[in-house]
């Protein structure tokens, strides 16, 4: 994106210098046309007013077209030259970063953390515990320009230090507006979606301690921030293992319940069934006991007779 600033700014300059050229150009050709064509014909004020007239006009289609490629051009330069619309771009790749990472119910965009104020987070990412982490998009465009045009080590070391301020500041403004106790983690993130941004932030002396010491905020480009992220999605799936693992324990000790109690009902059928078995036994006894005395009677009977 930086690289893209700088060649765009070029490229402005240089079409617009073209243009310049080319208008001129235009224009000596078009008097040079008139002057020849009144020398070399006799049509008086009559044909040079009308030359002059369609000169007239031929500059004016000239500055119409030459506005309608200049004006995109100046709109890209300005999206490109660190104001509030390079803001947007720094919320866009963040939104990407945490789209391509974290799962869908655990962040929200453009988040209102505090109640009593207006103030919205760029994102509001859930950690497992329930905890909202608040990620803050700034990009510092304009800075990192001036740092690449620096032609002395005296100009860079200026730059680095109104950078140091201005970061210092944003982490001071973030973290009084989205701290919260008891709803929030007990720091911000101050995200730089640029890795070269992050460098010359590395280059300066104890900026991230200071961030975070004075502001409780963390300075994070877009490797590290993608590395945080995934520690806090590991801990979502981590506590969706652990919610799979207390369903499946409680069916276990519902199933174990169930065998107790079916295994105690087996016992006491066992017990009924050992007690028929014993009333069937001694029945048969009974049977074979009365058999026996119709047998004798009968036998008894035979002889009288």
């Amino acid at each position: 994106i930086i690289l893209m600033t700088f060649y765009t700014n070029i490229m402005i300059n240089y079409l617009i210098f073209i243009s310049l050229v080319l208008i001129l150009g235009i224009l000596i050709y078009l008097l040079l046309s008139i002057r020849q064509k009144d020398i070399s014909n006799s049509g008086g004020n009559k044909n040079l007013e009308t030359k002059l007239s369609e000169v007239s006009n031929d500059i004016n289609k000239i500055e119409l077209d030459l506005a309608s490629v200049t004006t995109p051009l100046n709109e890209l330069n300005r999206f490109l030259g660190g104001n509030v619309t390079t803001g947007r771009l720094g919320e866009w790749n963040l939104e990407s970063i945490v789209r391509d990472i974290m799962p869908s119910d655990s962040y929200e965009f453009q988040h209102q953390i505090n109640p009593d104020s207006r103030d919205l987070v760029d994102c509001a990412v859930t950690s497992a515990e329930g905890i909202i982490v608040p990620i803050d998009s700034k990009f510092y465009a304009g800075q990192y320009q001036n740092y690449q045009n620096a032609s002395t080590g005296t100009e860079r070391k200026k730059i680095l230090g109104n950078l140091k301020t201005e970061v210092l500041n944003d982490a001071k403004d973030i973290s009084a507006k989205y701290l919260l106790t008891n709803k929030t983690s007990n720091y911000v993130v101050l995200y730089i979606p640029s890795e070269k941004l992050i460098d010359l932030i590395n280059q300066i002396e104890n900026l991230r301690e200071d961030s975070f010491t004075d502001f409780k905020t963390l300075i994070m480009g877009p490797n590290t921030l993608a590395a945080f992220l995934d520690m806090v999605r590991t801990g979502h799936h981590y506590l969706k293992l652990n919610e799979t693992a207390s369903k499946v324990a409680s069916v276990v000790r519902g199933i174990q319940k169930e065998f107790s109690n079916f295994d105690a009902n087996t016992n006491s059928v066992i017990k009924r069934l050992d007690g028929a078995i014993k009333d069937v036994h001694s029945l048969q006894t009974r049977i074979n006991v009365l058999g026996n005395k119709l047998e004798k009677g009968a036998e008894s009977l035979d002889e009288e007779k």
